[in-house]
Protein backbone atom coordinates (compact mmCIF):
# COMPACT_ATOMS: atom_id res chain seq x y z
CA UNK A 1 0.00 0.00 0.00
CA UNK A 2 1.21 3.50 -1.36
CA UNK A 3 1.57 5.90 1.68
CA UNK A 4 -0.70 9.04 0.92
CA UNK A 5 0.72 12.56 0.26
CA UNK A 6 0.33 15.18 2.88
CA UNK A 7 -1.72 18.03 2.36
CA UNK A 8 1.40 20.31 2.27
CA UNK A 9 3.02 18.73 -0.21
CA UNK A 10 0.43 18.88 -2.60
CA UNK A 11 0.12 22.17 -1.69
CA UNK A 12 4.02 22.74 -2.42
CA UNK A 13 3.94 21.12 -5.96
CA UNK A 14 0.77 23.48 -6.73
CA UNK A 15 3.43 26.75 -5.82
CA UNK A 16 6.11 25.50 -7.53
CA UNK A 17 3.92 24.55 -10.39
CA UNK A 18 5.43 21.11 -10.72
CA UNK A 19 2.98 19.43 -13.46
CA UNK A 20 4.93 16.02 -13.68
CA UNK A 21 3.70 14.74 -9.72
CA UNK A 22 0.80 13.57 -11.56
CA UNK A 23 2.98 11.25 -13.66
CA UNK A 24 5.35 9.80 -10.51
CA UNK A 25 2.16 8.71 -8.38
CA UNK A 26 0.76 5.11 -8.06
CA UNK A 27 -2.85 4.70 -9.04
CA UNK A 28 -3.65 4.65 -5.13
CA UNK A 29 -1.74 7.90 -4.43
CA UNK A 30 -3.60 9.15 -7.82
CA UNK A 31 -6.87 8.51 -6.85
CA UNK A 32 -6.81 9.77 -3.21
CA UNK A 33 -5.27 12.85 -4.91
CA UNK A 34 -8.13 12.78 -7.30
CA UNK A 35 -10.65 12.81 -4.19
CA UNK A 36 -9.07 16.02 -2.80
CA UNK A 37 -9.01 18.16 -5.42
CA UNK A 38 -11.64 20.00 -3.81
CA UNK A 39 -10.03 20.42 -0.74
CA UNK A 40 -7.34 21.38 -2.48
CA UNK A 41 -9.52 24.29 -4.10
CA UNK A 42 -10.25 25.41 -1.14
CA UNK A 43 -7.07 25.79 0.02
CA UNK A 44 -4.95 26.75 -2.79
CA UNK A 45 -6.84 29.62 -3.59
CA UNK A 46 -5.95 31.63 -0.21
CA UNK A 47 -2.46 32.21 0.41
CA UNK A 48 -1.56 33.95 3.89
CA UNK A 49 0.40 37.08 3.18
CA UNK A 50 0.22 40.83 3.16
CA UNK A 51 1.03 40.68 -1.07
CA UNK A 52 -2.23 41.90 -2.48
CA UNK A 53 -1.09 40.83 -5.35
CA UNK A 54 0.21 37.01 -4.47
CA UNK A 55 -3.59 36.95 -2.69
CA UNK A 56 -5.19 38.23 -5.79
CA UNK A 57 -2.91 35.71 -8.10
CA UNK A 58 -4.09 32.53 -6.42
CA UNK A 59 -7.67 33.46 -6.04
CA UNK A 60 -7.66 34.45 -9.67
CA UNK A 61 -6.19 31.71 -11.17
CA UNK A 62 -7.44 29.17 -9.28
CA UNK A 63 -11.29 30.58 -10.13
CA UNK A 64 -10.13 30.83 -13.91
CA UNK A 65 -8.11 27.84 -14.76
CA UNK A 66 -9.16 24.94 -12.02
CA UNK A 67 -12.65 25.99 -11.50
CA UNK A 68 -14.00 26.82 -14.71
CA UNK A 69 -15.87 24.07 -16.22
CA UNK A 70 -15.35 21.88 -13.17
CA UNK A 71 -18.07 19.45 -13.84
CA UNK A 72 -16.86 18.42 -17.39
CA UNK A 73 -13.01 18.23 -16.36
CA UNK A 74 -13.44 16.39 -13.50
CA UNK A 75 -13.64 13.31 -15.55
CA UNK A 76 -10.04 13.68 -16.24
CA UNK A 77 -7.93 13.75 -13.16
CA UNK A 78 -4.66 14.33 -14.79
CA UNK A 79 -5.82 17.45 -16.33
CA UNK A 80 -7.04 18.68 -13.78
CA UNK A 81 -3.57 18.40 -11.85
CA UNK A 82 -2.24 20.09 -14.24
CA UNK A 83 -4.56 23.33 -13.85
CA UNK A 84 -4.30 23.29 -10.44
CA UNK A 85 -0.29 23.28 -10.56
CA UNK A 86 -0.72 26.04 -13.41
CA UNK A 87 -2.03 28.27 -10.24
CA UNK A 88 1.16 28.46 -9.00
CA UNK A 89 3.39 31.29 -8.69
CA UNK A 90 6.04 32.45 -11.25
CA UNK A 91 8.08 32.92 -8.52
CA UNK A 92 8.14 29.44 -7.05
CA UNK A 93 8.75 30.14 -3.89
CA UNK A 94 6.59 27.96 -1.16
CA UNK A 95 3.31 30.06 0.71
CA UNK A 96 1.27 28.85 3.79
CA UNK A 97 -2.06 28.67 2.66
CA UNK A 98 -5.03 28.64 4.67
CA UNK A 99 -8.59 26.99 4.89
CA UNK A 100 -11.44 29.11 3.83
CA UNK A 101 -14.06 28.13 5.28
CA UNK A 102 -17.68 27.65 4.47
CA UNK A 103 -20.02 31.10 4.90
CA UNK A 104 -20.96 32.48 8.40
CA UNK A 105 -24.13 32.88 10.26
CA UNK A 106 -26.39 35.79 8.59
CA UNK A 107 -26.10 38.59 11.23
CA UNK A 108 -22.28 38.97 11.27
CA UNK A 109 -20.16 42.55 10.12
CA UNK A 110 -19.26 40.72 6.83
CA UNK A 111 -23.01 40.42 5.72
CA UNK A 112 -22.51 43.99 5.48
CA UNK A 113 -19.16 43.99 3.49
CA UNK A 114 -20.67 42.06 0.86
CA UNK A 115 -23.67 43.86 0.60
CA UNK A 116 -21.24 46.39 -0.22
CA UNK A 117 -19.17 44.49 -2.36
CA UNK A 118 -22.15 43.82 -4.00
CA UNK A 119 -23.84 46.89 -4.59
CA UNK A 120 -20.02 48.45 -5.70
CA UNK A 121 -20.05 45.29 -8.13
CA UNK A 122 -22.94 44.43 -9.41
CA UNK A 123 -21.76 42.25 -12.14
CA UNK A 124 -19.54 39.91 -9.54
CA UNK A 125 -21.03 36.99 -8.53
CA UNK A 126 -22.05 37.02 -4.23
CA UNK A 127 -19.45 34.18 -4.01
CA UNK A 128 -16.88 36.17 -4.89
CA UNK A 129 -17.75 38.71 -3.08
CA UNK A 130 -18.34 36.81 -0.12
CA UNK A 131 -14.65 35.88 -0.43
CA UNK A 132 -13.91 38.87 -1.46
CA UNK A 133 -15.09 40.37 2.36
CA UNK A 134 -13.58 37.81 3.81
CA UNK A 135 -9.85 38.43 2.74
CA UNK A 136 -9.77 42.21 2.81
CA UNK A 137 -8.99 43.93 5.87
CA UNK A 138 -11.04 46.65 7.55
CA UNK A 139 -8.76 49.02 6.98
CA UNK A 140 -8.84 47.90 2.97
CA UNK A 141 -12.59 48.13 3.41
CA UNK A 142 -12.32 51.99 4.90
CA UNK A 143 -10.36 52.77 2.03
CA UNK A 144 -12.40 51.63 -1.04
CA UNK A 145 -15.29 53.04 0.74
CA UNK A 146 -13.84 56.66 1.32
CA UNK A 147 -13.32 56.17 -2.08
CA UNK A 148 -16.46 55.67 -3.31
CA UNK A 149 -17.57 58.54 -0.96
CA UNK A 150 -18.37 57.36 2.01
CA UNK A 151 -17.63 59.44 5.32
CA UNK A 152 -16.69 58.04 8.22
CA UNK A 153 -19.68 57.51 9.92
CA UNK A 154 -21.25 55.53 7.26
CA UNK A 155 -17.62 53.42 6.90
CA UNK A 156 -17.65 52.86 10.92
CA UNK A 157 -21.45 51.25 9.97
CA UNK A 158 -19.77 49.30 7.67
CA UNK A 159 -17.03 47.50 9.91
CA UNK A 160 -19.59 47.48 12.83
Amino acid sequence: MAQKLAIKEVMAAVDSGYIGLWDELDDEQRKSLKSEFFIMNRYISNVKTNSTELQQHYLLTVNEYFNKHWNLLQKHPKLMWMLLAMCGHESKKIHYHEWIGFKKKPGTSSDKKVKFLLDLYPAKKQVDCELLAELMSDAEFKELAMMRGMDDVEVKKLLK
